[in-house]
């Protein structure tokens, strides 16, 4: 009889053993679930940051590249508008011998030569002379010292053009690197 108690025993051991083990495999799978779901949450939290970094970087990258361009462009206009006043002077050196004598004349040329040659530095570099004698009177563009009322116009003109104003072209727009200085004539009413 103790047999059949100890075998009783044994097998009503069994089925715990197993409802143990399926339990424990159970709770194995359960937390290994969890851990998954944990990894899955850290790696999608982990792309996130990756792609506000990415996004954040080339952000940088375009001020910065935008901040280069900008200081070349503010360079090369100190640069330019360095060149400006010794083109002036050629000006007047030329404007101030309308008859110029015999010996005068091959010095006024090589003056003209050096400045067609200023003047063709400049417009490569996308720079245009404003002499607006004649048109419509452009405050971005111009700088008024001077007026006179006139009867025969009909709005604000510029008459003379004391000294030449100088145009920088980006593209589809133009910067006015040095204003042009000009007497206006005004309307009489």
């Amino acid at each position: 009889m103790s047999e059949v108690m100890e075998n009783e025993n044994f097998s009503s051991e069994e089925p715990n053993q197993s409802e143990t083990v399926g339990n424990s495999e159970s709770g194995v799978v359960g937390l290994l679930k969890e851990e998954l779901q944990k990894a899955k949450n850290e790696t999608e939290k982990a792309k996130q940051d990756f792609l506000y970094e990415r996004a954040e970087f080339q952000n940088y990258k375009r001020r910065m590249s935008s901040d280069i361009q900008d200081v070349k462009r503010e360079s090369v206009k100190k640069i330019l508008i360095s060149l400006l006043e010794p083109l002036d002077s050629l000006d007047k050196v030329i404007q101030s011998n309308p008859n110029p004598s015999t010996e005068m004349i091959g010095f006024l040329e090589g003056v003209k030569l050096i400045q067609k040659q200023m003047s063709s530095v400049l417009e490569k570099e996308n720079v245009f002379k404003l002499d607006p004698k004649g048109e419509s009177f452009d405050p971005s563009s111009m700088e008024a010292i001077a007026s006179e009322d006139l009867e025969d116009l009909k709005e604000e003109t510029v008459i003379e053009v004391f000294r030449p104003g100088y145009m920088f072209k980006e593209g589809d727009r133009s910067i006015a690197l040095r204003t042009a200085m000009v007497k206006v004539g005004r309307p009489k009413f």
